[in-house]
């Protein structure tokens, strides 16, 4: 038998990698399940080699597959990036732009400013992904973003951050809490920390290490979220304290639904968000236009 490849195969097997699953792909590519597992048997036949270990309960790529899924990546992000630049050669009228924000750009900043890009760029569709500051960056790094949105620095080499806002952490707890406490106090509370690959975890983990605490072993972390508004409620609930961008609890406090810790000798926490892109890239029309829309949100929400 003849076996052919074309982008479809390629698509869904790095696909079926990413998510783990033959079901998932089916439903994420908007095809049956029969043709995903014929088009993974027909790129197994062109290649000569199995490229997927298959049990009912986990799919798992061999080393040929893990070769596979390197090239497949790029070559994805390359089919992506020649579809955009014929894009925008044809103008601000349609396209694709692919957002990657941590948790505080996707969930308090972004869904206005993108409302604003609608209104002036109707024909572009948007694609928010939202994830942790980490994963946005190693997504960016693969192509699989078009511009992203982080709240910390990376040292990679591969893409350039530009700093967009700053930023206040603070220590929220239930309104019956004090206003101020020692460092040791600190020490006795009930902790809900954000999920590792967080920019808040990473800026509240520097601040404490300066005053000589390390945020794992002496505070009493009782909980990992990786949801601000989870760790709102649970905070409201009585459930203990946290750290969370001063912009996602404001109505909260305004309303008294919670208050503020400062911790004595500890300095205010002040960390940056960045616009990332990938280095030795030229943004695309469309995310250039996204990016001023952002500057002007900037520039009105000072005055």
């Amino acid at each position: 038998m003849l076996f052919t490849m074309d982008l479809r195969h390629l698509e869904t097997f790095v696909k079926i990698a990413e998510l783990n699953s033959f079901t998932k792909a089916a439903e994420e590519l908007y095809i049956t399940q029969p043709t995903v597992s014929k088009q993974i048997v027909d790129l197994e036949g062109y290649f000569g080699i199995r490229l997927i270990d298959r049990t009912k309960r986990q799919v798992t790529l061999t080393r040929a597959g893990e070769i596979l899924l390197k090239y497949g990546k790029d070559f994805m992000a390359l089919r992506k990036e020649t579809i955009d630049a014929i894009d925008a050669f044809k103008g601000l009228k349609k396209g694709l732009v692919i957002v990657g924000a941590s948790n505080i750009p996707g969930v308090y900043i972004l869904p206005r400013v993108l409302k604003a890009f609608r209104e002036n760029y109707s024909g572009i569709r948007i694609k928010l992904i939202i994830s942790d500051s980490k994963d946005i960056i190693d997504k960016m790094e693969q192509g699989q973003i078009d511009v992203g949105f982080v709240g910390a620095r990376d040292t990679t080499k591969k893409l350039v951050f530009k700093k967009l806002f700053d930023d206040t952490i603070v220590i929220i707890a239930p309104p019956d809490y004090p206003s101020s406490i020692d460092i040791d106090s600190l020490k006795k509370y009930s902790f809900i920390m954000r999920e590792q690959g967080s920019g808040t975890r990473s800026c509240f983990h520097s601040a404490l290490k300066k005053v000589g605490i390390n945020s794992l072993t002496d505070l009493q972390v009782i909980a990992e979220l990786t949801d601000t508004e989870a760790i709102k409620e649970a905070v409201k609930s009585g459930m203990g304290i946290s750290c969370v961008s001063k912009m996602a609890v404001i109505g909260e406090i305004s309303s008294g639904q919670m208050t503020t810790i400062r911790v004595e000798g500890m300095d205010d926490l002040k960390r940056s968000f960045y616009v990332i892109s990938r280095k030795g890239r030229s943004l695309l029309p469309q995310v250039k236009a996204l990016v001023e829309i952002i500057d002007r949100w900037k520039e009105h929400d000072k005055n």
